[in-house]
């Protein structure tokens, strides 16, 4: 009876171990650079082996990479390089496919780069190496925002009991992840965010007050800000702030990570939902 009652924990303990193990396999602690979550990560090219602080990126359809950290560091020719298209445009876009690249445990192989001007563009404000949805959507991925961990794992696996339903985007939005919210009582389609920042809601009329302006100098206009609104997508509720996004943005709002913030989740591309754990 005590060789069963044995056999029976032993037995337990390992289903246990399994169950967890997503979760637990190739975790990677993240820090905040500016906006993005980076990780480390190692790049391959030719004769190159390079480690990278990598930003992640789930609004972007293709990887990035800044044109001078390409020269600089992989002492690639962009005179040499083809023609990329992005938005339609090509002038200043160029393609770099490298021979992998590994992070959290995975390779990944024959990866295309976008190779752009970066830093002047953005200020300096975003990583040289960003990493997008052509390698993200394949995978689901555990975000630790208390632990600060990023992890691969299982699409295969229920993980929490609030589930938040997306839709996948197309064509330029190949990849992204959208959401129906429900924002101050009006029902609105929000693109998901890896990225932190303000909330920013679809231009329109809301039955919200404004508590300030915000000055946007570029475009010589200010922007509302609305404080501590009700926010519900699905069974998940919760307050945060929004600032109005200009006409010409289109109807989608974004809603940054900060809505998860001190929480754990999975992001599961291939199932299409958003699972939050705790």
């Amino acid at each position: 009876m005590i060789h069963y009652r044995f056999f029976r924990w032993c037995l337990y303990s390992v289903l246990v171990a399994l169950w967890m193990m997503p979760l637990a396999s190739s975790a990677m602690v993240f820090r905040y650079s500016n906006s993005f979550i980076t990780l480390e990560s190692t790049l391959f090219h030719q004769d190159k082996v390079v480690p990278s602080e990598m930003g992640i990126s789930s609004t972007l359809t293709h990887c990035l990479m800044d044109s001078t950290y390409a020269v600089n560091v992989f002492k690639v020719d962009i005179a040499q390089l083809k023609s990329a298209e992005v938005n339609k445009k090509e002038e200043g876009y160029y393609s770099l496919w490298l021979d992998s690249l590994t992070f959290c445990g995975e390779t990944y192989r024959n990866v295309k780069f976008v190779v752009m001007e970066m830093q002047q563009r953005f200020n300096g404000k975003v990583p040289n190496v960003v990493l997008g949805n052509s390698i993200l959507r394949h995978r689901a991925w555990h975000i630790d925002l208390q632990r600060h961990t990023f992890t691969s794992c299982s699409p295969d696996q229920h993980y929490g009991k609030i589930r938040l339903k997306c839709s996948m985007g197309k064509g330029m939005e190949d990849g992204s992840i959208f959401l129906k919210a429900k924002v101050g009582g009006r029902k609105v389609q929000m693109l998901f965010s890896l990225n932190k920042g303000l909330h920013i809601l679809p231009h329109g009329e809301y039955d919200l007050q404004p508590q300030t302006n915000i000055p946007c100098p570029l475009a010589l206009a200010t922007l509302p800000l609305y404080k501590n609104v009700t926010t519900q997508i699905g069974d998940f509720n919760f307050v945060s702030d929004y600032k109005l996004g200009f006409p010409d943005e289109g109807k989608v709002g974004t809603l940054f990570l900060d809505a998860l913030e001190g929480k754990s989740f999975v992001l599961n591309y291939p199932k299409k939902v958003i699972e939050i754990l705790e």
